[in-house]
């Protein structure tokens, strides 16, 4: 049978947008990632294994819902866009985690960490850190 782990990811300062909230909220979020990578490492562990998706779903949700609000607040023009980017995101987790749930396998959680790790990379660097842009500008006016 094949091993399938993860090393773990390592916070850069690339990923920091400059603001508190979203850094420390996005830090969290790594974090849970990788205890479930650890997880993956443990032999026998589903049920714990799914408890930790059922976190990342929600701390997921909690931290868009944040960050939507943040920019709401902030009269973002990409609202919405970045908004439906969110829950693009939160629906694909959840057809991950319901497949979970019917077949549990560790491949079905390696598959789970690879689209939240590539999630998280790809929407930090790029989506997010429009919004960040945008605040900058908009208090140097």
């Amino acid at each position: 049978m094949n091993e399938i782990t993860m090393k773990p990811l390592s916070w850069s300062t690339k990923y920091e947008l400059g603001i508190e909230d979203i850094d420390f909220q996005h830090h969290f979020f790594l974090d849970l990632i990788n205890r479930l990578a650890d997880a993956l490492d443990e032999p026998d562990n589903g049920p714990y294994q799914a408890r930790l998706i059922t976190e990342l779903n929600a701390y997921a949700r909690f931290h868009f819902i944040s960050e939507e609000n943040m920019m709401f607040h902030a009269d973002y023009p990409s609202y919405t866009e970045h908004k439906n980017h969110h829950d693009d995101l939160l629906e694909q987790l959840s057809i991950r985690e319901n497949m979970l749930y019917m077949k549990h396998s560790k491949e079905e959680v390696a598959g789970i960490l690879e689209f939240l790790s590539n999630w998280f990379f790809h929407h930090t660097v790029s989506e997010d850190r429009l919004f960040a842009e945008y605040l900058k500008e908009k208090k140097t006016k």
